[in-house]
């Protein structure tokens, strides 16, 4: 018999007002630019005032969004904590680097380079929760948020009363924007981010943000949603491999492609990169609601986790922000959401909601 996974709460940090689990996007933030940042949570809600002061920006909205989460699941405090991340903490890492050079490593500031590391914000998640359990950061760009899914799901196979708090963050840079951008990974002129998809250019908007959820292998008070199944793909060869492979990850989980009520695709606004992913929403899913979400996040290599929280909040919600929706597509009372995200027109993933 197939194990069994639920997310029972979660809390995001992200360039829209996503903080507040009472609301669905019912606010959007609009973007005349090609970088979106995150909009803040009064920190002070969530981060001891003495704790905060000394914290980077990042590692703020990464501790709000596990704090938020923590709350919504109404969990006292998890097993376990993971978490996923592209790049880090990119900003502590350059001034850490800075003054390595500025001062000929002499009479470093050691709060840079521990706030610098991949694994900051899990630990510092665990200190604040006083969680002393399995304790991990998974670092592989396109696919980092996914794996430590994964991680949670293998741990709860043998004891399903557990419960996981899985995070994933990116944050925006310069440096990385710049360097980006001369590789044609994000537009070229500043655009409207809310017509991104109407750009039919190469290129796409950077954001940011902070996830968590809780992962349990039994339904709490709070639950969202059934956490299906997940799969991960690198670099498909074309469209109808890439078809194929989505068509086996239903089939083993014994749906079809007709059956699928809302679709949440990753679609960048990247008329290179989105091609494959384009073709086979246009060829497998033409019965179910379009839903995209990258105009609203920007694009990030965890990005995906923006993409989970969408389909979970359809789920328990039962609604679908008008922003989202990209046809006329009917379903009323969704109760299977796929989520199929590509970063960078490499990495590939599906994650399988179900309603509770």
């Amino acid at each position: 018999m197939k194990e069994r996974y639920y997310i029972n709460g979660v809390g995001i940090v992200s360039p829209q007002r996503t903080f507040d689990n009472a609301e669905f996007l019912n606010e959007i933030t609009h973007y005349n630019e090609n970088v979106l940042h995150c909009v803040l949570p009064e920190f002070k809600e969530y981060i001891n005032p003495i704790q905060l002061r000394r914290l980077s920006r990042m590692l703020r909205v990464g501790l709000s969004a596990a704090v938020i989460c923590l709350r919504d699941s109404k969990e006292i405090a998890p097993h376990g904590i993971i978490t996923g991340t592209g790049y880090g903490f990119l900003h502590e890492t350059a001034k850490f680097l800075e003054e390595i050079y500025q001062y000929n490593e002499k009479q470093l500031t050691p709060t840079y380079f521990m706030q610098s590391t991949y694994n900051a914000l899990a630990g510092l998640v665990a200190l604040t929760l006083k969680c002393k359990g399995y304790n991990n950061t998974h670092v592989n760009k396109g696919f980092a948020f996914e794996t430590s899914l994964h991680d949670a799901m293998m741990h709860l196979t043998p004891d399903a009363s557990q419960t996981f708090l899985v995070g994933a963050f990116d944050e925006t840079d310069k440096a990385q924007f710049n360097i980006h951008s001369q590789i044609g990974y994000y537009k070229a002129e500043p655009i409207d981010s809310l017509k991104l998809f109407e750009y039919k250019t190469t290129g796409t908007l950077q954001g940011e943000g902070a996830a968590f959820f809780s992962i349990s292998g039994t339904p709490g008070e709070n639950v969202l949603c059934e956490l299906a199944d997940l799969k991960m793909i690198f670099c498909p060869e074309d469209s109808h491999s890439l078809a194929m492979d989505v068509n086996e990850f239903l089939s083993a989980n014994n749906i079809t492609t007709d059956q699928v009520d809302v679709l949440v695709s990753g679609l960048s606004g990247d008329v290179k990169n989105d091609e494959k992913l384009k073709v086979v929403i246009e060829t497998e899913f033409n019965h179910s609601i379009d839903v995209r979400f990258k105009h609203l996040s920007g694009e990030y290599c965890t990005a995906s986790s923006f993409g989970c929280w969408v389909g979970a909040s359809i789920l328990k919600k039962q609604y679908i922000p008008d922003v989202l929706r990209f046809n006329n597509t009917i379903a009323t009372n969704p109760k299977t959401v796929l989520i199929i995200n590509q970063y960078m027109g490499r990495n590939y993933s599906l994650i399988l909601l179900k309603n509770k």
